[in-house]
């Protein structure tokens, strides 16, 4: 039996992009997108983070060569990644964030795809009409130019484009501008978007997202309210540590109906329910702090402000301040931060909004260049993040629409 070909690198790699199939690797504005880049020495690595680079020695038809070799695997992929400098630009090295690694890349757009006439057949300054000739909105320096010449003695022969039909002063031709496909912009969360993700100790026992205002984590009774989305904490099975398991169960056990957590337009709260004592930070958890945040019982606390994200993300963006901590870090029956590794708590919960990671992504790509031609940019001051949400939501308007020209003889 024959193998299957090898595929080409860059259509699978954008093929799995549009597929939304593997955690952390997907669009993060036009032509652009994140790939996961975890280093496999992290004690939080897991299978799904090397999920991609698995699946590329799978395609390739290494997998054999190296069947657990998960390094193998990331640095076939890196290099497969590296060698096609002409498709993929490196935007963004991000693989040294303790909270969240990965990269950004730039999908550059070959000549050959732009279906561009032969200059050697046609007359050189149709390729190079000056912009004065292109309809008011047409931006003819950032759109690809498709250019068809057609041997037709009356444009009114043109099948039916929805576009106008204006002169060119070079020899009788005339260029027809029809809308391209509307572009939209990448998806943008809600306020209401978080990744919820659960650790016992090292081991990551859960990590899921929700779409919600209430969320309540709770073992094992759960609220009645229907309004309410509820996520019960895994239990220990899988453990192997029994001292481990004893400790955890314990915490486990006092938790029962949990806590809430509540978004508002203002920021991120949390109501501890039960007995079992919660510390709360978005602060560097490897740093101890004389006073950790207990969440007090039966009192709505709030664990992120969206006002402070806001301008520390201003600040970021004007290289005035460090990145934005919105990350918020729970853990269960201990005292948190303390100086210790958070990987040595038993029981922690990460939430991490996804529309701030998503902005702080932005931010990152030198905001308004990796934004729509509207020119949005990140250093408008904005009331809320709701505010700031919804503005690029609205992209693109009906005005910004891109527009290709069609040569035609007359």
């Amino acid at each position: 039996m024959q193998s299957h070909p090898k595929p080409q690198f860059a259509s699978w790699l954008i093929k799995q992009v549009e597929t939304g199939q593997y955690s952390g690797l997907r669009y993060v504005g036009p032509n652009r997108f994140r790939v996961p880049w975890k280093h496999n020495s992290r004690k939080d690595c897991n299978d799904e983070d090397g999920k991609i680079f698995k699946a590329w020695a799978v395609a390739s038809g290494k997998i054999s060569d190296f069947p657990k070799d998960k390094a193998r695997w990331k640095t076939n992929f890196r290099c497969a990644l590296n060698n096609l400098h002409e498709r993929f630009k490196l935007i963004a090295d991000n693989s040294k964030n303790t909270d969240d690694p990965h990269k950004i890349y730039e999908i550059i757009i070959p000549e050959s795809l732009q279906m561009q006439s032969s200059q050697e057949d046609y007359d050189p300054d149709i390729y190079s009409s000056p912009t004065e000739y292109f309809p008011s909105g047409c931006d003819s320096i950032k759109t690809y130019i498709v250019v068809v010449l057609l041997e037709q003695s009356n444009p009114a022969a043109v099948p039916n484009y929805p576009g106008v039909l204006a002169p060119v002063k070079h020899k009788n031709h005339y260029v027809l501008f029809f809308p391209a496909p509307p572009t939209h912009p990448p998806q943008v969360p809600t306020i209401n978007d978080l990744e919820i993700s659960i650790f016992y100790r090292k081991r990551e026992m859960l990590k899921t997202n929700v779409t919600c205002q209430h969320l309540q984590l709770h073992y094992p009774q759960e609220t009645q309210e229907p309004s309410v989305h509820a996520l019960c904490f895994p239990s220990t099975d899988g453990l192997t540590d029994h001292k481990q398991i004893h400790y955890t169960n314990r915490i486990l056990d006092s938790i029962q109906r949990g806590l809430t957590l509540k978004v508002q337009e203002d920021g991120i709260y949390a109501y501890r329910h039960d007995r079992c004592h919660v510390f709360a930070s978005t602060s560097d958890q490897t740093v101890a702090h004389p006073n950790p945040q207990k969440l007090p019982l039966n009192t709505m606390t709030q664990l992120l402000s969206f006002g402070n994200y806001l301008n520390e993300l201003k600040n970021f963006e004007d290289n005035s301040g460090r990145s934005p901590e919105y990350t918020i870090y729970m853990c269960f029956g201990e005292k948190f931060p303390d100086g210790k590794p958070l990987d040595r708590k038993l029981i922690v919960v990460k939430v991490v909004p996804l529309a701030c990671r998503y902005f702080h992504e932005q931010a990152q790509l030198k905001g308004a260049s990796s934004l729509h031609s509207s020119n949005i940019s990140l250093q408008t001051s904005y009331n809320s993040l709701m505010e700031l949400i919804n503005t690029y939501i609205g992209l693109p308007t009906a005005e910004d629409s891109l527009m290709f020209p069609l040569i035609i003889d007359n």
